[in-house]
């Protein structure tokens, strides 16, 4: 006669919670308090932007100021150019940030990188204005450039494209932002486990393999929120674009504060504010569902 055998399932662990360091604790307990700093100086103006920015004149509709700065204004061309002026300066921080975080985390030692990161932080908290006039003896006239080319031979005459261009908007944007590129991307650069590189090293992997499969994959979300940082502000930029770059040159940060400042129009400028709040949040919420992706979280 068979005798049945009970089969034991194991129940499914329960995951214990881990409890909270003290620097964790004092996070969760300082919360409530930056919850009251942010109503009244953040929630508060931006709801109140809102609000002006759909209060037109008599007889015009709610969406009337957003219609009138997409068909009347400039606003799609300057959109356009400060997507342009922004991809072109972060894909050039990139190139620049990620091979120098890659040089603090794996090839210096631990001691030096602290001292590194505080000559970026000291370089990116120079106000815009001194950064910008210390451009201007750099590409100006009668700057060290000219000087420099007018020395050795190179031009007969001191070059004026440089200075008031795309490329000197660029360059300043560059210069000044690249500080908060490669912060993120050490960062994630940091949570790489030495032991991962060395088994590939182990398995015969060169460098560019170890790069390709390991440390860009997993500094991927270092890269996204570089991008978060770093690209949303570009996008509002107005002091480089008109001390650097001239009329030709101007971004929406630019059409916001003129319909602000000189035509005094604060309804119109509330709106371009709100369109650039929507794209924000767009772009965010797309670096975002993309860092999910490549984590597989």
């Amino acid at each position: 006669m068979a005798v049945d055998q009970a089969v034991v399932v194991p129940l499914p662990e329960r995951r214990r919670r881990v409890p909270f360091n003290p620097i964790q604790r004092v996070a969760v307990a300082m919360t409530p308090l930056g919850l009251l700093f942010l109503i009244p100086f953040f929630y508060v103006p931006l709801f109140a932007l809102l609000v002006r920015s759909v209060r037109p004149g008599a007889g015009q509709h709610w969406w009337s100021p957003y219609s009138q700065m997409v068909t009347q204004g400039d606003l799609l061309p300057i959109l356009s150019q400060s997507f342009t002026i922004a991809s072109i300066a972060f894909v050039s921080m990139l190139v620049i940030g990620y091979p120098l975080a890659y040089i603090i985390t794996f090839r210096m030692k631990a001691s030096w990188h602290m001292p590194m990161l505080l000559l970026l932080i000291i370089s990116g908290s120079v106000s815009d204005i001194i950064r910008i006039f210390a451009w201007y003896t750099l590409l100006g006239y009668n700057g060290i450039l000219n000087e420099a080319l007018l020395k050795i031979g190179v031009i007969s005459q001191p070059m004026t494209a440089i200075l008031f261009s795309r490329l000197a908007v660029i360059l300043v944007l560059a210069a000044g932002w690249l500080p908060y590129i490669v912060i993120p991307i050490y960062a994630a650069m940091r949570t790489i486990s030495r032991s991962q590189l060395e088994a590939a090293r182990d398995l015969y992997s060169g460098r560019l393999a170890v790069l390709r499969h390991i440390i860009g994959p997993l500094s991927a979300p270092g890269v996204l929120g570089a991008f978060i940082v770093v690209f949303v502000p570009l996008l509002s930029e107005f002091a480089t674009p008109q001390l650097v770059g001239g009329p030709n040159t101007l971004m929406v940060g630019n059409l916001v504060s003129d319909q602000l400042l000189e035509v005094g129009n604060w309804t119109a400028a509330a709106a371009g504010a709100t369109l650039l709040l929507v794209i924000a949040v767009i772009l965010i919420i797309a670096a975002q569902r993309v860092s999910r992706r490549v984590s597989g979280t």
